[in-house]
This record gives structure tokens, sequence and C-alpha cells, in this order.
């Protein structure tokens, strides 16, 4: 192979890692679950941090973005807007049963639960 082509296809992977890699250790916490009733959860390069969460009847998941990428959260009953980094989307949960979501943007990445009690 030529060795232009070598260094260009290392050098490429290495910027695209280095841009999945970048919101590790740049979350934004300032949300927190600073409300009662209200439970967040945060996506982290691709993925659901917590993947499981159990609540209460009637209470609200909020899923914040911390991932550059514009993500759109899937369940069977919702369905978020894009989200960037630092937007968020706030469902209430008022029948008990679980709830399985996933990333309709990026589905070959992780899936989330909501337990509602």
């Amino acid at each position: 192979m030529n060795t232009k082509l070598i260094t260009f296809i290392l050098l490429s992977s290495f910027l695209i890692l280095a841009g999945c890699l970048e919101n590790v250790y740049d979350r934004d916490t300032s949300a927190g679950d600073v409300e009662p009733g209200v439970t967040v959860v945060y996506i982290d390069n691709f993925s659901f941090d917590p993947d499981a969460v159990t609540i209460k009847e009637g209470d609200t998941v909020r899923w914040i973005s911390n991932d550059t990428a514009a993500l759109v959260i899937s369940g069977s009953s919702f369905q978020s807007p894009a989200l960037r980094r630092g937007g968020s989307y706030d469902v209430t949960f008022n029948a008990p049963g679980t709830y399985n979501y996933y990333l309709l943007s990026h589905p070959w990445t992780g899936s989330g639960m909501v337990i509602v009690e």
C-alpha cells in the first residue's frame, strides 16, 4: 500500500477516536437530581448512565445529553426531539410497568429501561 494512504488512514482513525472520547471527562451534572420526583439519566458516548432506573408512578425521567452528536431517544410510548450537548428531554410515567428505550439515531448502541412501581 501507499505510505501516504496508510498515514492518512491512521491519522483519520485517530481523529475519529479522539472525537468519540472527547466527552468522557466533560459531564454536565449541573441539572442533577435537584427536583423531587425527577430522576436524571445522562447520555455519554452513546450510552445511558444509569442504563436502568426504578421510579414511582407519576415520577419523571430527565435525559441529559453530554454527547456532541444529535441524539433521539425512542421508546414504545415516547420519542424525544433531536438533543445536542446540554439538551434535555423529560417524560412523566403515570402507569406502572417496564419501559424500554434506545437511541433511535444510533440503534446499535446501548439501550435503557425505566421500571415504574
